[in-house]
């Protein structure tokens, strides 16, 4: 079984774009409990910088969670110890996940 359970993916280093859950140990349902839970700052108004306001995103539903597939990738420049990344479903390595994308919350 994988060491994988959830956890906040970017585009860019430092980023959190989306929220991804192994598919194997999580419904969807699970998927937005628990989304809701670990990115609750990300669904209510908040201050940042210089005092502007970052507006809430709307709170993801299950049609909201999408279908994927994510492996680990050894170390590159950007990440030497390696990271998770998605994948193609038959990519080596590749296993099933849940992602809620935070772009399609707006």
């Amino acid at each position: 079984m994988s060491k994988f359970d959830f956890m906040t993916f970017g585009y860019d280093a430092g980023d959190e774009d989306m929220f991804v859950t192994h598919a194997s140990k999580y419904t969807a349902e699970e998927t937005v409990v628990l989304c809701k839970r670990e990115c609750a700052y990300k669904f209510r108004d908040r201050t940042i910088f210089h005092n502007r306001i970052l507006k809430a995103l709307r709170e993801p539903t299950v049609s909201d969670v999408q279908d994927m597939y994510c492996a680990f990738r050894f170390g590159n420049p950007e990440w030497p110890d390696g990271c998770y990344a998605l994948v193609g479903p038959t990519e080596r390595g590749a296993f099933p996940v849940r992602v809620i994308d935070f772009g399609r919350l707006v």
